[in-house]
């Protein structure tokens, strides 16, 4: 059985032992150069893991021996599940393992943003110190709005009580129990738009969440508020909201993710002061990457002993 890791995932020394005893394995540190690269490296595999590339119809059809494909990530859409069933291969995911990590940085980009963190440390090591400038706003007694109410957005919503914030909540399969728990009041998505201070958005990427925010319902929000996505960068509009956060319509944004990723360099978000940018590290702490592996590595395992678990 050849397991093959086609991209950069996250190996401990005992990740890689014990990939060791379930197959032939041959690991790949980098991501592939193109689709012709990353078509060769899973042409002989019977099980790929897989982190950051894209296994569309045309790879997953030419992998002749492919049964399983072990996505290292919460989110399903590095492979063409249609494509996959009709080849009958098995693709699994990791879900809820960086909870703790993506809701900590929604809270690390809001504060910020809200700070002006960036600008003030630019500014300090320039050998300015001047406080003027940075007047920020505080979370206490602000409206939090959550679009989607997730292992990630219940999280949030948490934090975002110990700060003080009144929550909202936005999400087609309302979590009802645990809102009544932390104090979330479910409401239409027009409704959270146009009374929250801050939105977050903590939804897995699909065709009716892609474009969830555009132009229209940015525009519905309230004058000077904060966006902030952890989730897909498809979600929002990019376009729209780079026009919103040029106008003042809000007031700042903290992006870990883009339309399209790595951003182009001419991409326009770039040249804003209002928008605090990271690439794609929400769910990146130690603990969590570990804890992927742990979790993706044991998909593989039991699949091999002929269970399934964790199928997107």
């Amino acid at each position: 059985m050849k397991i093959v890791v086609v991209d950069h995932v996250y190996l401990e020394e005992a990740h890689i032992k014990k990939l060791r005893s379930l197959g032939d394995l041959e690991v790949f540190k980098n991501p592939p150069k193109s689709n012709d690269e990353l078509k060769q490296r899973v042409a002989t595999a019977d099980i790929v893991m897989v982190g950051w590339s894209s296994l569309d119809k045309n790879i997953i059809t030419s992998a002749k021996k492919l049964k399983l494909i072990s996505i290292w990530a919460t989110t399903c859409h590095y492979a063409d599940l249609d494509a996959a069933e009709e080849r009958g291969i098995v693709v699994t995911h990791v879900p809820g393992y960086a909870s703790e990590a993506v809701a900590e940085h929604t809270f690390a980009l809001l504060l910020a943003a809200l700070r002006k963190l960036p600008l003030a440390d630019r500014h300090v090591r320039r050998g300015d110190f001047d406080w003027r400038p940075f007047g920020g706003s505080e979370l206490a007694g602000k409206t939090l709005g959550i679009i989607g109410t997730g292992a990630i957005g219940l999280r949030v919503a948490e934090i975002g009580k110990a700060f003080g914030m009144q929550i909202l909540g936005h999400d087609k399969c309302p979590n009802v129990k645990r809102a009544e728990d932390i104090g979330i009041k479910y409401v239409d998505l027009h409704t959270l738009l146009r009374e929250s201070d801050v939105v977050t958005l903590h939804v897995t990427l699909t065709s009716e969440t892609e474009g969830l925010l555009g132009a229209k319902e940015i525009a519905a929000m309230k004058k000077g508020a904060v966006i902030v996505n952890t989730s897909q960068g498809k979600v929002v509009d990019e376009n729209a909201l780079t026009g919103a956060l040029k106008s003042g319509r809000l007031s700042s944004a903290g992006l870990d993710v883009f339309e399209e990723e790595p951003p182009a360099k001419d991409n326009p978000l770039f040249k804003l002061d209002n928008v605090v940018l990271s690439p794609h590290v929400g769910f990146y702490t130690v603990e969590a990457a570990k804890r992927c592996t742990d979790i993706c590595i044991d998909n593989v395992a039991k699949f091999l002993e002929g269970h399934r678990q964790n199928v997107c």
